[in-house]
């Protein structure tokens, strides 16, 4: 009689990943890579969300990324917002 065992396998995420298992093992299946999403960051007429790839074995696959969103031009106090929520998103992306 032969035994064969099945390997779980699981994506160690960021403690700010807001992806599931179930995704990341979709990605790595398909595209042998996962991408880590951070949850979004908004304000009045922006968004911030900034990511982080990693290969099967957890080696980042390249830089981390931060995407930025706005239908146009802001308010003083909104690019105001903007750059302060920038530089926090910044701060978690290179930990």
């Amino acid at each position: 009689m032969t035994t064969t065992s099945a390997t779980r396998v699981t994506v160690d995420c960021p403690a700010w990943c807001n992806v599931t298992q179930a995704q990341h093992l979709r990605e790595l299946r398909w595209e042998g890579n996962t991408t880590h999403w951070s949850d979004s960051r908004s304000g009045d007429g922006w968004e911030i969300r900034h990511t982080a790839t990693a290969t099967a074995d957890g080696s980042p696959s390249g830089p981390a990324r931060l995407y930025v969103s706005t239908p146009g031009g802001l308010t003083l106090a909104s690019a105001e917002a903007l750059a302060l929520t920038l530089l926090a998103t910044y701060e978690e992306a290179s930990d």
